[in-house]
């Protein structure tokens, strides 16, 4: 029993592995296919560049994505953006902010209205 199935099981293995590719030969594969890949495009883009004009003699207007979907800056690198980090996340944050704006705004204006009156007593107040 034990010995019949290990040799199968052997046998599998040898078979999974002859069917393997080594990987210098999959990246010139994978390489090759690229740069046919990449001319193919090149070839259809200027084949529809040609193509603009109707069988009427009217150009026809077609929509054209200025990069493509997939290329950044470096064509094909993407570079994302960093995450942005919510400052207030929670509600009792939000109120304890507010609670500080509206604090600094009186202090504010305390400090303006005392700037008003000092003003007022050095006769410098001309509102109008």
């Amino acid at each position: 029993g034990s010995a019949a199935s290990g040799g199968f099981l052997k046998d599998q293995i040898d078979h999974t592995r002859s069917k393997q590719v080594p990987a210098k030969e999959l990246e010139e594969q994978v390489n090759a296919y690229m740069q046919y890949f990449d001319e193919r495009t090149k070839a259809e883009k200027e084949a529809a560049k040609n193509k603009m004009i109707d069988d009427d003699g009217f150009e026809l207007v077609s929509y054209k994505r200025k990069t493509p979907a997939g290329a950044g800056a470096e064509g094909g690198i993407v570079e994302r953006k960093p995450k942005k980090q919510l400052v207030n996340f929670y509600s009792f944050q939000i109120r304890e902010k507010k609670r500080e704006e509206l604090a600094a705004l009186r202090n504010k204006f305390e400090a303006d209205k005392q700037r008003v009156e000092s003003m007022k007593k050095r006769r410098m107040f001309k509102p109008y």
